[in-house]
């Protein structure tokens, strides 16, 4: 039987990555914080340890940063691969140019 909140509506198990409870999931109504919406939230993990709320954050932003230089240099990568191969045909009609110009002659 699934959980069910104030509502009668289905809850929704969610993730927080706020600070203060990192990575700790929860389950909560769809219409949590709307207007007139249902207030039923609850925890599903424990509490975290404050030691552990010093360094989650931090080993996330962490992660965040060189996922985002992965993606830049994933970026710059696609964009010399694009390079090599058109100087690779411009090489290839140089010298198809050359080739036709040396055979007519």
């Amino acid at each position: 039987m699934e959980a069910t909140c104030y509502c009668s509506r289905r809850v929704v198990t969610r993730t927080s990555w706020t600070d203060l409870n990192p990575g700790r999931r929860y389950s909560t109504c769809d219409n949590y914080k709307k207007i007139r919406g249902c207030n039923y939230f609850v925890w599903i993990d424990p509490p975290m340890c404050d030691r552990s709320r010093q360094i989650i954050p931090g080993l996330l932003r962490k992660i965040n940063m060189r996922e985002e230089e992965l993606m830049k240099k994933s970026s710059r990568e696609k964009c010399l691969w694009i390079a090599v191969i058109i100087s690779w045909l411009f090489v290839y009609l140089l010298m198809q140019y050359v080739y036709c110009k040396n055979k007519h002659k």
